[in-house]
């Protein structure tokens, strides 16, 4: 069996289930698709091994399927400046390659992160007007507090589509009024994002980006569930995790989706050059929301679609990590 029509069933069989979205038909009937992808760190390993060929690394698979929308984690700033703040692990990515991200077609990327302070202040700027400069729309980190809590909305064939990022660890520093950082990991003041969004237009499907949880921690903890149930609860549709570095379950709660961690996807910030994750996809159709999740290679940091038992395998994975939870996607 090929890995493309069983991530289509997948999708069919979450939509055909799912009548609770609240969202308008847009005027085409078109589904809108939304794709998303964890930790990307296009430095250190990844910059000494692709120096000469970065727009390779993702285009083969982000322009394979077409999505309205691609959203990853990037998880570093994007600079050649800034002071290096005195941690463990620091990266930067240099600015050539920015090429890799536009190339392979992302749009969306959450800087609300524990590595994107690793330069400092200047490493942040830099992030934000090098993204900038290319069109990559960013959310979860600014100059201020009113630009690190802004959401990213597209509007795609009539349908509202809202992100916002957030991070609630140390490593970054909180924006405020006049200084850079990133969007805390409040409950509260998540909440109050999300229903500032609903009440500005009650038919928007709302996607809150976490980085979060415990490192090589295969599930998340009951305080994740809980926040998670929360959003939800509070209007949000769907939650998108990071952080963890491997792939966690995905769990449906309400009329919501939340998946946990994605892990990483092209991540240089170790040797592991070769290596399986996946992709979460949401299609929002005519008869609701739709999921699935898409095996994907990540070979010499070039990224493609598993097929075949490799594929099989994964999913299977995928399953038993989600089984966790009364209701999954693979539910059906």
């Amino acid at each position: 069996m090929s890995v493309l029509p069983l991530i289509l069933w997948f999708f069919c069989a979450t939509a055909s289930a799912d009548s609770t979205s609240r969202a308008s038909v847009p005027p085409d009937q078109t589904p809108v698709t939304l794709r998303f992808a964890g930790d990307v760190l296009l430095a250190s390993h990844y910059e000494m091994q692709m120096w000469d060929s970065s727009g390779a690394t993702f285009r083969s698979l982000y322009r394979l399927g077409g999505a309205d929308a691609t959203i990853v984690n990037l998880e570093s700033p994007v600079t050649t400046r800034g002071k290096r703040v005195t941690k463990p692990f620091n990266f930067r990515m240099n600015p050539r390659f920015l090429s890799a991200l536009t190339g392979g077609g992302i749009d969306i990327v959450s800087i609300a992160n524990n590595h994107i302070n690793d330069y400092g202040p200047r490493g942040l700027l830099d992030t934000i007007s090098y993204l900038d400069s290319v069109g990559v729309r960013h959310v979860g980190a600014g100059r201020n507090s009113l630009e690190a809590y802004r959401p990213v909305i597209d509007t795609i064939r009539g349908r509202e589509v809202a992100f916002l990022a957030y991070y609630g660890g140390g490593e970054a520093p909180g924006a405020g009024k006049s200084s850079p950082g990133v969007a805390r990991r409040d409950l509260e003041q998540v909440c109050r994002d999300i229903r500032r969004l609903r009440d500005g237009g009650s038919s928007r499907y709302i996607v809150i980006i976490l980085h979060w949880g415990t490192e090589r921690a295969t599930a998340p903890d009951g305080a994740q569930v809980a926040f998670a149930h929360a959003l939800i609860d509070a209007g949000a549709d769907a939650i998108v995790g990071h952080h963890p570095h491997v792939l966690q379950g995905i769990e449906r709660y309400g009329r919501g989706v939340i998946a946990y961690s994605l892990g990483n996807f092209v991540f240089g910030g170790n040797d592991r050059e070769t290596y399986n994750t996946g992709m979460f996809e949401i299609r929002l159709g005519t008869s609701g929301a739709g999921y699935a999740f898409i095996p994907v290679r990540i070979d010499r940091w070039r990224a493609s679609i598993l097929s075949g038992a490799d594929s099989l395998r994964l999913i299977g994975s995928m399953r038993k990590l989600s089984s966790r939870f009364p209701k999954t996607i693979f539910t059906n």
